[in-house]
């Protein structure tokens, strides 16, 4: 049921009277470059409203012109997704150099009537979702937004200085999410950087002594040995056995498992939970999907809540000769993808079983050398994952006021918020940024 604004300083306007223009994205798609500007994709744009350019589409400069002669976005826009995946928002940042791609539009704010972040949380709401839902045409193959009628869609705007506030105080959980982000990705690089050092380029402490030898995998120090995984590691070790079947589990499947991290957990009577929902893990079990590996989708898992299962698409990788956090990168290399993928069957879903994990030759260094790398890289996985669990409280405590907020249940008028600047207008206001 949709929350109508009460609150009699607040307008009921149709969304164009909050905006300068609406454009839509060409129709056609260029020739991919290897270089050049971004061509923005749905892809790009996540379901929690933030660009991601971890994976683009290149446009050629000499094409570029030609690309962007509708519009060229620019820092403050909001663009989004108007036909098949809808309700994917997200503001255009500093730095941001491309065009818009297929399926794709956005809003050019009206800075004099809207703060551009309040419109990006308001899309969000209720109110808002309720009328995309009254106004989506489903076609044979994809539902779309008519661009044509949406002008006319209504929005509730309170005054400039009440949306600033509202926009400040969300603003200010997704900067502490982005600010935690960062240290992730850091603390990732940090022990990438370390597992480099010391096992693909063999600078670990002592290595001056150490000669290199021949070996499956080439050159590797002497003393070193090349296992197969099979023997270094247990996978699918453990299974839900029928007559002992918990009441509850926290399940995870393929779909909630981005590169190197859960992004969803499920809650579930075991009743009610798929029938591939089998496979328990523990601390420091790896995950990882034989269903399209090049996909990346794995992860570790660290300090799982009680009876955590996942689905019976992942390997569940045990460590029993090597510490977890040595395993762990050692299977999420460049060249340990490229063998998962090499030996994927299949046309449509390309997929790897247990044998393949099983045979595959892996690096066995010698278990002090182990040990020190465990010691320092544990730290880093327990600060990467601490750093996980705050982002999720942070979004979840950010989730519950959104709602408040942009419909006016939760009055902010009288509290004292600091607003650096005014809207986005002359970078008078805070733009995300892309570095």
């Amino acid at each position: 049921m949709t929350t109508l604004v009460t609150n009699t300083n607040w307008e009921r306007v149709p969304i164009e009277s909050a905006y300068l223009g609406l454009y839509d994205g060409p129709h056609a798609t260029p020739k991919p470059a290897a270089t050049g500007p971004v061509f923005l994709g749905i892809k790009n744009i996540t379901e929690d409203g933030r660009l991601d350019l971890s994976e683009i589409r290149h446009i050629a400069e000499e094409d570029f012109p030609n690309w962007t002669k509708r519009v060229m976005p620019q820092p403050g826009d909001i663009v989004f997704v108007y036909e098949a995946t809808l309700n994917r928002y997200a503001i255009i940042p500093q730095g941001f150099r491309g065009c818009l791609g297929r399926r794709l539009a956005l809003i050019r704010p009206n800075f004099k009537k809207v703060d551009a972040r309040f419109l990006f949380y308001y899309f969000f709401g209720e109110d808002w979702r309720t009328t995309i839902s009254k106004n989506t045409l489903s076609g044979s193959t994809v539902d779309r937004i008519p661009l044509t009628t949406f002008p006319s869609f209504k929005i509730s705007l309170p005054p400039l200085p009440i949306q600033r506030k509202i926009a400040s105080i969300l603003s200010a959980y997704d900067d502490l999410i982005e600010n935690n982000t960062r240290r992730i990705a850091i603390l990732e690089e940090m022990a990438q950087s370390l597992y480099r050092e010391w096992f693909v380029h063999f600078r670990f402490p002592g290595h001056e002594k150490k000669r290199l030898v021949e070996s499956e995998l080439g050159l590797i120090p002497e003393g070193w040995e090349v296992v197969k995984l099979g023997d270094i590691a247990d996978i699918n070790v453990s299974n839900i056995q029928k007559s002992k079947e918990p009441a509850e589990i926290n399940y995870v499947d393929i779909a909630s498992v981005s590169i190197g991290h859960i992004d969803k957990v499920e809650i579930l009577a075991f009743v009610d939970a798929p029938g591939r929902a089998r496979r328990i893990v523990k601390h420091g079990d790896i995950i990882w999907s034989t269903v399209r590996p090049n996909r990346r989708s794995y992860s570790i898992i660290l300090d799982p809540p009680m009876n955590m299962i996942v689905s019976t698409g992942f390997a569940v990788i045990t460590a029993n000769k090597t510490p977890y956090s040595y395993l762990y990168y050692a299977l999420t290399t460049d060249d340990f993808v490229g063998y998962l993928t090499n030996h994927a069957t299949g046309s449509a879903y390309p997929a790897v079983n247990s044998g393949d994990f099983q045979n595959a030759f892996n690096l066995l260094p010698p278990s002090q050398l182990l040990d020190a790398f465990h010691n320092i890289v544990e730290k880093l996985l327990a600060q990467k994952q601490n750093l996980f669990r705050r982002n999720d409280n942070l979004r979840k405590t950010r989730d519950l006021l959104l709602p408040k907020l942009i419909s006016g249940e939760v009055d902010v008028e009288g509290l004292d918020i600091h607003i650096e600047g005014g809207t986005y207008e002359s970078s008078r206001e805070p733009i995300p940024s892309l570095s």
